[in-house]
């Protein structure tokens, strides 16, 4: 009984952490990317819905790695392993994009305030969120290569 308490609490805390995250990153950073080439944000029905399912399933693998341990994103066929790593990407991309943009927005701030402070710990958070996505996507790489377990 006890590890049914777990798991469900477990994915009814992803569902509520991670959902609306997901949606809030994805939405955001279109409306960004938008922004920066001046096009017309596409936040439609569609795209909205778009954006929840993708937060459900990222909020379910993040339940399963909670679960289950990092293995569990190298389960099934390559596609789908694939599959699984582009969402978890293109989440992580576009929550990178928004926090990208609102330390520049900080950048900005500090010193159209004359605030050195606010603009000099943007910018080094946004230095340390470059490095931070480098390592990330070397980490990725790495593991992308890595072989599959047996099923």
């Amino acid at each position: 009984m006890r590890k049914y308490a777990i798991t469900a609490a477990v994915l009814a805390g992803s569902l509520v952490l991670f959902v609306p995250l997901t949606v809030a990153a994805l939405l955001g950073a279109l409306e960004t990317i938008g922004e920066l080439f001046g096009l017309e944000p596409a936040t439609g029905g569609a795209v909205t819905l778009l954006a929840v399912a993708l937060g459900y399933v990222t909020a379910m693998e993040i339940a399963r790695v909670r679960l289950h341990g990092f293995d569990e994103l190298d389960r099934g066929s390559w596609p789908r392993r694939i599959a699984r790593h582009a969402v978890l990407a293109a989440v992580s991309l576009a929550a990178g994009v928004v926090l990208a943009d609102l330390l520049v927005e900080g950048v900005a701030v500090g010193i159209g305030n004359g605030q050195p402070v606010v603009a000099a710990g943007a910018a080094a958070s946004l230095v340390a969120l470059a490095w931070v996505t480098v390592r990330s996507l070397r980490a990725f790489r790495g593991g992308v290569r890595r072989p599959a377990r047996p099923q």
